[in-house]
């Protein structure tokens, strides 16, 4: 009887233990959430609460002081670190604790005694070393913390650790060059960490440090050799500062010497060449071009003369985009692209890319230079090259040329047929937006706007602005006119616009503007009327003058601005014809939309006015 009585009691107190020990696990964890929920007033008394029916348990006493920490009761906090102190277990960790409430008290000097001597007494715990150097820079004593971290380096003989500990404890202490070292000492011994350190100074976003690191990367590239494997990696790091700080000029000097220093060709000026074209940054782009063509031969001056075509077509597509060609005309750009490309045809035909050659042609005849005999002419030759009838390029140029000839049946087989036949990629992305270009000349509206979903999601090809202009129209012309007769009327007007037929298509935008009845894409209609060439600046700049005037509320009231502006500036006035002149119109551009896309140039444009007028 006696046993069974004994075997009950001890069950209770087995219970009894099981369930307290349940409830503190279930208290401990709310006590964590509150305090990752910063809510430190609520989680104290659970954590005192844990403490007093545990008070040997570290793990309650730890988080304790952490609440303690947050609400300010420091010597509450060092009192019961204190009494963990000594014990085996317990002790290297509690110092830190007990150092970093010292140095809350005001006890810096102490603080950091008591963080050292635990170090010196317990120099293998690598960990040690870690927690300490991270609560010395949470205290804003960053050099300490580098002291420890490089004598963690020391005792464990190894130099390839905390790289990025002891960089950013430098730049917190506004040690900008010695922290740039470390990163650069990172890159030295691990290339692929490249992007680490970009994102890290991305982060600090600090002009003075960019500066210094593309001194530095400077300093250090003049000192080794291009051989030298670090070399490409600290090139790479430059040209990206250089860039992402838009100094791009001096981005293409450090390109010709990366290349003027190499043994053989190693195309750092054709790469950035490509980037700048990217950055919209023309000339320098065809500056960095030419850097080969003038300089090489064969294949390499061939590449470079087609990289040229490009850049003066995307070059004179981006000023025709945003009418921002107020120097540069970008049919001579134009022109220009053409010529490279027969530069390329007269002296070769063995070009590893003749293909594009041919392409590049046909495209700069068909949408531009409006020379139906050319692109047909490229079209054939495209066709006698080996392997042709794998080639999507050609059912396209079919198409497009069926376009030219509204053969809008004709031109849907040969465009889809390309389409298949590329799946994906630029010429899928091409054949996509002329198949809706077509069914947008012929009236499908709905299949053109179909056609476009699929590329909805892209906006970085050629045509991307043509896409979304596109859409804008359907939506816009649909969306007053279920019947579709008004966008007819436009979409007429468009084709003999983009098709070598400009006058005629300026006589209809004429209409749709002067018609009371035509609501819809009337900004459209009087953005292509004034951006003609057929027709006078002053019969141009009065028809917007009165557009602007009469109070309607354009959602591309911007850019008809920047329009008139550029108008104005061109315009011989007469004494006696009153019109607002283009430093009143840029000055209003500049109020109405302070960040809209044209108020750089706007200001840009003033600022030479004024300088001509004060010369």
């Amino acid at each position: 009887m006696k046993t069974f009585r004994f075997y009950i009691i001890a069950l209770i107190f087995i219970l009894f233990g099981t369930n307290l020990q349940a409830q503190n696990n279930s208290d401990y964890q709310l006590a964590v959430r509150l305090i990752q929920q910063q809510e430190y007033s609520e989680a104290l008394p659970v954590l005192e609460k844990l403490h007093a029916s545990a008070p040997e348990t570290f793990v309650y006493a730890e988080r304790l002081i952490d609440c303690l920490i947050q609400v300010k009761e420091y010597e509450r906090g060092l009192q019961i670190a204190q009494k963990f102190e000594g014990k085996p277990n317990f002790d290297a960790q509690i110092k830190v604790k007990i150092g970093e409430l010292n140095h809350y008290l005001g006890n810096e000097e102490k603080a950091l005694d008591i963080w050292k001597s635990n170090i010196s007494n317990n120099k293998n715990q690598l960990q040690l070393y870690i927690n300490t150097a991270r609560k010395m820079v949470d205290r804003r004593e960053y050099l300490e913390a580098i002291k420890i971290y490089k004598n963690a380096r020391t005792q464990f003989q190894n130099d390839r650790i905390f790289f990025s500990d002891i960089a950013n404890a430098y730049m917190q202490a506004g040690e900008y060059e010695l922290a740039i070292n470390e990163w650069l000492a990172l890159l030295e011994d691990s290339p692929n960490q490249i992007s680490f350190i970009q994102r890290s100074l991305l982060r600090y976003n600090d002009p003075i440090l960019y500066d210094i690191t593309i001194v530095e990367l400077n300093d250090r590239l003049s000192d080794i050799t291009t051989t030298n494997p670090i070399y490409r990696t600290y090139y790479e790091l430059q040209i990206w500062l250089l860039q992402e700080n838009k100094l791009y000029r001096r981005a293409l000097a450090a390109a010709k010497e990366y290349e003027n220093r190499s043994n053989s060709y190693n195309y750092s000026v054709f790469n950035l060449g490509r980037q700048l074209v990217e950055n919209n940054e023309f000339e320098l782009a065809i500056e960095a071009f030419k850097f080969y063509t003038e300089n090489t031969f064969g294949e390499l001056k061939w590449r470079n003369l087609e990289e040229l075509s490009v850049t003066y077509s995307k070059w004179a597509k981006y000023l025709d985009d945003f009418n921002l060609n107020l120097q540069t005309s970008s049919d001579s750009l134009y022109s220009l692209s053409m010529t490279m490309l027969q530069s390329i045809e007269t002296e070769t035909s063995s070009y590893s890319r003749m293909n594009n050659v041919y392409l590049k042609k046909a495209e700069l005849a068909l949408d531009h230079i409006f020379d139906l005999s050319v692109a047909e002419s490229s079209l054939q030759k495209l066709k006698s090259t080996s392997g042709a009838g794998d080639k999507p390029e050609i059912p396209y140029l079919e198409g497009r040329i069926h376009i030219i000839n509204r053969e809008f049946p004709q031109a849907r087989i040969q465009l889809t047929r390309s389409n298949k036949m590329a799946e994906i990629g630029e010429v899928a992305e091409k054949t996509r937006y002329f198949l809706a270009l077509t069914d947008f000349y012929a009236g499908d509206f709905e299949f053109a706007t179909i056609q476009l979903k699929s590329l909805g999601r892209n906006n970085t090809s050629y045509y991307a602005n043509d896409a979304l202009e596109l859409r804008l129209w359907l939506q816009d012309g649909l969306s007053n006119d279920t019947t579709g007769s008004n966008l007819k009327t436009f979409a007429e007007a468009v084709f003999l616009e983009n098709n070598g037929q400009p006058k005629k298509g300026d006589a209809i935008f004429s209409r749709i503007i002067d018609d009371p009845d035509f609501f819809s894409l009337k900004d459209d209609a009087i953005l292509f009327y004034v951006q003609s060439s057929h027709i006078s600046v002053e019969e141009k700049y009065v028809t917007l003058d009165r557009y602007l005037n009469a109070g309607y509320d354009s959602p591309i009231k911007e850019k008809l601005l920047w329009e008139k502006a550029v108008l104005a500036e061109k315009m011989s006035v007469n004494s006696d014809t009153s019109v607002q002149s283009a430093d009143e119109v840029y000055e209003e551009l500049i109020l109405t939309y302070p960040n809209g896309f044209y108020a750089p140039y706007a200001r840009e444009r003033l600022s030479e006015i004024s300088n001509f007028n004060n010369s």
